[in-house]
């Protein structure tokens, strides 16, 4: 009785986090529609106050692509390196 009561319990937690990480998916996905659109307003017509936010926006956006397309190239550390304190 118990092994099945265990059993149940472990498959409704693989089940929770099988939901939330499509939630989690479906949100990052909502999140980059949003940003392209953003992307692609043209924002002549705007009040300065909206022009402001659009700019904005479009400017952490921008940075966040910059971020993850960056050409950073991690290095490996020698075997000879000091790093005692």
């Amino acid at each position: 009785m118990s092994s099945s009561f265990r059993l149940m319990v472990e498959q409704n937690a693989i089940a929770a986090e099988e939901m939330k990480c499509r939630h989690e998916e479906r949100a990052k996905e909502i999140q980059e529609e949003m940003d392209d659109r953003n992307m692609e307003m043209n924002t002549m017509n705007y009040t300065p106050m909206s022009k402001a936010y659009f700019d904005r926006k479009m400017r952490e956006i921008m940075s966040l692509w910059e971020l993850f397309t960056s050409n950073y190239i991690p290095t490996m550390a020698d075997e000879d390196d000091d790093y005692s304190i």
